[in-house]
């Protein structure tokens, strides 16, 4: 079993681990032409607009091999494969990857890319971090502590209503009706959608948007930013579509606290339904 941590020092481990995934992902994306859409990169389709390239699997590597080395017992759930059977099975702790997200900006040469680390005890997510390196923003978060945007604490906006709600989702699915595919998005001011998950919760951490949610992304996109809004003063919900499949789908919805119950109603008691 392993020991308690103190989350001043995991804070310390991930920090330079998540620089250092940066530099190495930028490694790989000073090589993309946009001319061949990253081709170059030994990109693999898994899923329509879902890929997963050689720097995935690097980046994910190097982060886990950096944990390792102060935590060795603890255990991963991370977006490639390889992970799932590392650590003590009876450690309370596992660290919650996604190397690169925004894994289709990024092979189009777009600055919408970051890199996720979280830690969770048991079922309780303790510990987060995102970093956009082109576009130098970190968020940072340790359960408890607040939440901090390049080392400032973070803001949420002041939403009115769902009116005034300028909202991210990630457009997983459409409904045909008549030949014609629809969006399940909630009525709000604008719905955008950028591809990246540390962008859309980024926004909201910066005071600049006022939600997200989706249905479909993975544990590794969501749970760090979700615990960072909750830090802030926002609130979050996410499941497992699959209870017991760590690395099944996700139905999420995080927002300023003043449109939250609306924009849970959305997602967990109508959305789903279309997913």
């Amino acid at each position: 079993m392993s020991k308690e941590v103190n989350l001043d020092i995991a804070m310390e481990v991930a920090l330079p681990t998540i620089k250092k995934a940066a530099e190495l992902a930028l490694e790989y994306h000073k090589k993309i032409d946009p001319k061949n859409a990253g081709s170059n990169l030994g990109i693999d389709t898994k899923r329509p607009r879902d890929y997963v390239t050689d720097a995935d699997k690097a980046v994910q590597k190097m982060i886990i091999e950096e944990i390792q080395k102060t935590y060795p017992s603890h255990r991963f759930i991370a977006e490639e494969e390889g992970s799932d059977n590392l650590g003590d099975p009876e450690s309370p702790y596992t660290w919650i990857i996604d190397p690169i997200d925004g894994t289709c900006p990024f092979i189009h040469g777009r600055p919408h890319f970051g890199t996720i680390i979280a830690l969770k005890k048991d079922d309780e997510v303790v510990l987060g971090l995102m970093y956009m390196p082109l576009l130098d923003e970190l968020y940072t978060c340790i359960k408890g502590n607040g939440a901090f945007f390049n080392d400032k604490p973070v803001v949420l906006r002041n939403t009115r209503n769902m009116d005034d709600a300028v909202l991210c989702s990630n457009f997983r699915r459409t409904v045909d009706i008549n030949g014609i595919a629809h969006l399940p998005v909630i009525l709000c001011a604008n719905t955008e959608n950028y591809g990246c998950a540390v962008y859309e919760l980024g926004l909201i951490l910066q005071g600049l948007n006022d939600g997200f949610y989706c249905s479909g992304p993975r544990l590794w996109d969501i749970a760090a930013g979700c615990l960072m809004i909750e830090e802030a003063g926002g609130k979050a919900r996410y499941e497992l579509k699959e209870p017991d499949n760590v690395r099944s789908g996700v139905l999420c919805a995080t927002s300023t606290a003043a449109i939250f119950e609306e924009l849970e109603e959305f997602v967990f008691n109508k959305m789903k339904y279309l997913s």
